[in-house]
C-alpha cells in the first residue's frame, strides 16, 4: 500500500532530483488562487479548505499573503497530521470521505491540488458532491491528465483524459473559469458571461 510518510515527502518535495515543489511555483499558485477568489467574491479572502493538503504548504504561503484568512487542511497521511496538525491546522481525512467533515459555512476557496489523478473513479464521484457543497467561491482542482507529461510520482497515476475531468466536474455542478479554477453553478450565475470558460447554463 502506498505510504505518504516523511520519506515520501522528502523524496518528492525536498529531494535534489524531485523536480516538483519549487517554492516559487507554490507562491505563484497561491497568489493566483487568492486573486481570482477575491475577484469572484468582490471582497477579501477569509477561508480556505485544502483537501489532500499534504504537509500543508499552502498554509505557510497563505499566512504571508492573507494573515487574517483561516486555513484548514485535510489529508489521509498520519505523518502529516501528527507532525503539522497543530501548527498548520491539519486534520485526518480523505477526499472520498469529505462529506464526514461538517462545517458551519462554506469556504471562500477550496483547494485540491495533485490529488485527483491518484484516485479511482468511484472515489472522485464520492467526494465531489461534498467539495462543491463546501465551496462558496472558487475551487482550484489542479489535476494532470493523460494528455500531460508531469514530473513526479507516477505510482497509481490514473491516465484519464482532460475531457473526462471536464465532463465529470460539470456533472457535479462546477463551471470552469480557466487555469484549473472552477466555481459552483450558483456562483457562476453572478458572473459575467465572458468570465466563464464555457457553460451551457449561461446564454451569452
Amino acid at each position: 500500500m502506498k505510504r505518504y510518510d516523511r520519506a515520501y515527502f522528502d523524496r518528492w518535495y525536498r529531494g535534489d532530483d524531485s523536480g516538483i515543489g519549487a517554492p516559487e511555483d507554490l507562491e505563484r499558485n497561491v497568489a493566483l488562487a487568492v486573486a481570482v477568489t477575491e475577484s469572484v467574491l468582490a471582497g477579501p479572502l477569509e477561508s480556505v479548505l485544502d483537501v489532500g493538503c499534504g504537509e500543508g504548504r499552502w498554509q505557510t504561503v497563505l499566512g504571508r499573503l492573507r494573515p487574517e484568512a483561516t486555513y484548514l487542511g485535510i489529508d489521509p497521511s498520519e505523518y502529516v497530521v501528527e507532525r503539522y496538525g497543530d501548527t498548520r491546522n491539519l486534520r485526518s481525512g480523505s477526499f472520498e470521505d469529505l462529506r464526514l467533515h461538517v462545517f458551519d459555512e462554506p469556504f471562500d476557496l477550496v483547494v485540491c491540488s495533485d490529488v485527483l489523478h491518484y484516485l479511482d473513479d468511484d472515489a472522485i464521484r464520492a467526494g465531489l458532491p461534498a467539495l462543491v457543497e463546501r465551496c462558496g467561491g472558487v475551487a482550484l482542482l489542479e489535476t494532470f491528465t493523460a494528455e500531460d507529461d508531469p514530473e513526479g510520482d507516477r505510482v497509481d497515476f490514473r491516465l484519464r483524459s482532460a475531457a473526462w475531468y471536464r465532463e465529470t466536474f460539470a456533472e457535479f455542478g462546477l463551471v470552469a473559469l480557466g487555469l484549473q479554477l472552477y466555481v459552483p453553478e450558483d456562483v457562476a450565475e453572478d458572473l459575467d458571461a465572458l468570465d466563464l470558460a464555457s457553460w451551457p447554463g449561461r446564454i451569452g
